[in-house]
């Protein structure tokens, strides 16, 4: 018997990945954020903060009472080339503001691979909606990780939202509201179906991981 055949019988009786199995590239901001990664099906994970008065008081330029947001993460396998393997994720937000009595919404797309997550610095993001940077055309925000149940999200440019509506029924866009203090905003991790509002597209309830 040869010794790839000896080690793929040793890894299936011990339960093991064989030496031909593909493993799903690892990530370990994504994994860290979310308290699990699945190479399938997709990970979701919550987070949000209500903003009280006491703070609010202390930070009059922050316009931003209420900020959450859904990460939605799904392992995408290139056809061509395993080493072009990676992550894909996505965030729905939604804000309130002082002064207004509907939750504005949007979205940023991350996880491309360029730059590359990492747990220190975190990601960078393509969004939210509108707003664009002179720089490089498009809106820009960074995600990072806060110990084990928060996220730390960085608008620092300001963006345009979404008004209330059905996803494909929206036309209507709030011209940047956010105040100049509204710039960085640690949001804790809480159950995923408060975020159920922020799955744009789907037709069924939210659980952490469906596979």
């Amino acid at each position: 018997m040869t010794i790839g055949r000896t080690l793929t019988m040793l890894a299936l009786l011990a339960g093991l990945p064989t030496p031909s199995a593909q493993a799903a590239p690892s990530n370990q901001f994504l994994a860290h954020l979310l308290g699990h990664l699945y190479p399938d099906g997709e990970t979701f994970a919550c987070f949000s903060r209500r903003y009280d008065d006491t703070y609010l008081a202390a930070h009059p330029g922050q316009n931003v009472v209420f900020a959450k947001a859904l990460v939605s993460a799904h392992f995408r396998a290139s056809s061509l080339d395993r080493k072009y393997d990676f992550y894909s994720y996505e965030l729905g937000l939604a804000f309130r503001f002082r002064g207004r009595p509907e939750t504005l919404t949007s979205s940023a797309s991350c996880g491309d691979g360029r730059p590359k997550d990492s747990l220190r610095d975190g990601a960078v993001c393509a969004g939210p909606a509108g707003a664009p940077d002179a720089a490089n055309g498009t809106a820009r925000m960074r995600v990072a990780v806060a110990g084990d149940h928060s996220m730390v999200m960085t608008i620092p440019n300001g963006s345009d939202l979404w008004a209330p509506g059905p996803i494909e029924q929206r036309h209507d866009v709030v011209k940047n509201p956010f105040g100049l203090d509204d710039k960085v905003f640690r949001l804790d991790r809480t159950d995923v179906s408060q975020c159920e509002d922020l799955a744009f597209d789907r037709q069924k309830p939210l659980r952490a991981h469906e596979p």
